[in-house]
């Protein structure tokens, strides 16, 4: 049969009922573009998903703090956790921190941070807070920013100043959120701080590492609180964060025993302390949009599963009208096989044009979803995977292939004789 031939065929059995035809080609559409569209959000998703959880949790940071050391280790001479042990990370060269023949950027970032739990006070009111150090790149070590006011300078660092910038609710619900202008203080220990500057609110998804609770800090530059609270150097816990130009996959794991390794050499092999990372929970996070992933694909294949049961519906009934061209066809030599090739090909058609109108709703749909996202919720990529393309329309001919089969083989056992006879 010429392809001419086939085309006409195809365009009768669209022409002979043109809603039944598009009744049944609606489930091709739904499974193609639902192939097209979903794999293009998951990527999107999971892209604002990840630069949600990093301005939220801290899941590419180590913290390293204080911890009682072994029993069999308690009888051995311990040194704390202080700043020196932040200068033995920088200068370690497998972190590339500080190593000035290199022309790599540093992979990490590393802080040393005191904390304690105070009382602030501003007149007659009082909050519990802590009160922490703070170094030049705490802001965008732990991705805060500054709302009001300003963070600390070259001189407030090199003077000592007694100045503070307070977490957003500190300044809401102990300073009536009066303008930094104004001369705002707190009184901390019997210190006077001056409020300088007020830190934008950050949404914390969990507390794996103590890195949360931002709005309730209170932060003083590391110069004045090593003169004023803490002169021997001693710190709560040093941070470790990998930069962004530095793949997360793989590198914590190794990252952390990097940190291990270099503060054990310090501490005289004593285990003193403990590192903690949001990082643990990554394989989890995984796992979910995967599962999530598998059973948005099986909607899919659900979808066209339902579409090609009709098309085999659709198809049925076309055999049954051309019973007679059938016979007229076998009568003038035409072969079984040719029969059936005749109608796998139609099912196959007729499946392919489904799944390419499926194909183009599934971009549409998807650019549509990306624009309305992004003034929803955050900035939204427009994504279309070119293998989901391929594979919704092979598995939309596969579908009509497959269910044109039936139809296909019973046209081609037809006998000849009853056919021509046939009404």
């Amino acid at each position: 049969m010429r392809s001419t031939d086939l085309l006409k065929s195809v365009r009768h059995t669209f022409a002979i009922s043109r809603l039944r035809v598009g009744l049944t080609l609606l489930g091709i559409m739904i499974g193609s573009g639902a192939m097209v569209l979903l794999p293009g959000l998951l990527v999107a998703g999971e892209e604002a998903l990840i630069r949600l959880a990093q301005n939220a949790n801290e899941s590419d940071m180590i913290e390293i703090h204080d911890n009682d050391p072994p029993r069999q280790q308690a009888h051995k001479t311990t040194r704390p956790l202080s700043m020196w042990d932040a200068e033995a990370l920088r200068d370690s060269p497998l972190l590339g921190v500080v190593d000035p023949p290199r022309l790599e950027p540093p992979k990490v970032q590393i802080n040393a941070a005191a904390r304690r739990r105070v009382t602030a006070h501003a007149g007659a009111r009082e909050k519990a807070t802590s009160l922490t150090s703070a170094e030049p790149d705490s802001l965008s070590l732990f991705r805060v920013s500054i709302e009001k006011g300003r963070y600390f300078g070259d001189e407030d660092f090199l003077q000592r100043r007694r100045v503070c910038v307070v977490g957003n609710e500190m300044w809401v619900e102990l300073l009536d959120q009066r303008p930094v202008a104004d001369g705002l203080s707190l009184t901390i220990d019997g210190i006077v701080f001056q409020v300088i500057g007020v830190l934008a609110h950050k949404p914390t998804m969990n507390h794996g590492n103590g890195t949360g609770r931002w709005d309730r800090r209170v932060l003083v530059p590391s110069t004045t609180y090593n003169a004023t609270v803490e002169p021997g150097r001693k710190v709560g816990s040093i941070y470790v964060r990998l930069k962004k130009d530095a793949s997360l996959v793989g590198k914590m794991r190794q990252l952390t025993d990097v940190v291990e390794q270099t503060i054990l050499r310090r501490h005289h092999g004593v285990q003193n302390f403990e590192t903690e990372s949001d990082a643990r929970g990554a394989d989890e996070e995984e796992l979910i949009l995967k599962i999530i992933e598998i059973l948005l694909f099986a909607t899919g294949v659900v979808a066209l599963f339902v579409g090609g049961i009709n098309v085999m519906n659709i198809m049925l009934v076309t055999v049954t009208e051309r019973t007679k061209e059938i016979g007229l066809r076998r009568a003038l030599g035409a072969a079984p096989s040719e029969i059936a090739a005749q109608f796998i090909l139609e099912a196959g058609l007729l499946a392919g044009a489904g799944g390419l109108l499926g194909v183009i709703g599934g971009v549409g749909v998807t650019l549509l979803l990306s624009v309305v996202l992004t003034k929803v919720l955050a900035p939204w990529r427009f994504v279309v995977e070119p293998w989901a393309i391929a594979l919704a329309l092979g598995m939309a001919v596969f579908t009509g292939v497959l269910f044109g089969l039936f139809p296909a083989l019973r046209a081609s056992r037809m006998n000849p004789v009853s056919a021509l006879r046939s009404e």
